[in-house]
């Protein structure tokens, strides 16, 4: 029989094999776990790759903004603008001999028939060849309004005219708009195409109520049915050519076409400015 020493020896023996097989056993599998745990992917969003090939195909052409043009106008009034009718612009054709104003290139916006509905009661030259402008009717206060995009440059009672009102375009063209019973705006005030700016009345020297229109470049009246077609009532779509002889200004209509640009002008009237004369 074992004695109880042995049994002792045996059994610290025991368990010193038992701790060192332990030990193995835990020093070789931990390596594994790390491993194992190594391949775990992190659960974060991965970039997909750059997708955006914008940048090979061209911009897409803007549409240009149609405007109308404007010219080199004087806005700053002096005494005599403020005061007579037939005053020439300091600035316009300051500094060449010939100016073109192209009508197809104003907006349907930037214009208006300056008495909606009216028919001519008196054209331009008249008879007597002495009318500066047209007489359009339609029936007594009626509203009167601008025929473009400007600056009134006068408004007030004016000899034969009446009360009246000349409006400078920046177009490089001036209206003038008399016999009116009442005035509607003032000097300086900017006014757009269409906007009402006096009533039809029979002042100064007139023997019915109605507008006596009057269409000017630099001072100098010229047809009003250049500009405008005084049937249809609509903005014509011509060139207008002007051109300094000597004190007066040539004025004629052209096609498109720049061949059409040469010819033979005719002056747009034979008064001299400040010497106009109306008939009624």
């Amino acid at each position: 029989m074992m004695s109880k020493t042995h049994y002792c020896i045996l059994s610290t023996l025991l368990w010193v094999v038992l701790s060192a097989c332990h030990s193995l056993w835990t020093a070789h599998t931990e390596p594994v776990s790390r491993q194992e745990s190594a391949l775990v992917m992190p659960t974060t969003d991965i970039p997909l790759p750059y997708t955006d090939f914008t940048f090979l195909f061209p911009e897409e052409p803007k549409l240009n903004e149609l405007t109308s043009p404007r010219k080199h106008i004087s806005v700053n009034f002096s005494d005599r603008e403020k005061r007579d009718i037939a005053v020439p612009d300091p600035l316009l054709m300051a500094e060449e001999n010939s100016m073109l104003i192209d009508l197809s290139l104003i907006q349907k916006e930037d214009y208006a028939f300056p008495l909606p509905g009216a028919k001519v009661i008196s054209p331009y030259a008249g008879r007597r060849r002495h009318h500066s402008g047209v007489d359009l009717k339609t029936r007594a206060n009626d509203t009167i309004v601008s025929a473009f995009d400007g600056i009134v440059r006068l408004a007030k009672p004016y000899a034969a005219y009446g009360k009246v009102i000349v409006v400078r375009h920046y177009n490089g063209l001036e209206t003038v708009y008399s016999h009116n019973s009442k005035n509607l705006i003032k000097p300086g005030d900017c006014v757009k195409a269409g906007q009402p700016i006096a009533l039809t009345g029979r002042t100064g020297r007139a023997t019915t109520e109605h507008l006596h229109f009057e269409v000017r470049v630099n001072g100098q009246h010229f047809n009003p049915n250049l500009v405008f077609d005084l049937q249809t009532r609509k903005l014509a779509k011509h060139c207008l050519v002007f051109t300094k002889k000597g004190s007066k200004i040539a004025v004629k209509s052209v096609e498109l076409m720049p061949h059409q640009l040469a010819g033979n002008y005719s002056y747009s009237s034979a008064i001299r400015p400040g010497k106009t004369r109306l008939s009624d």
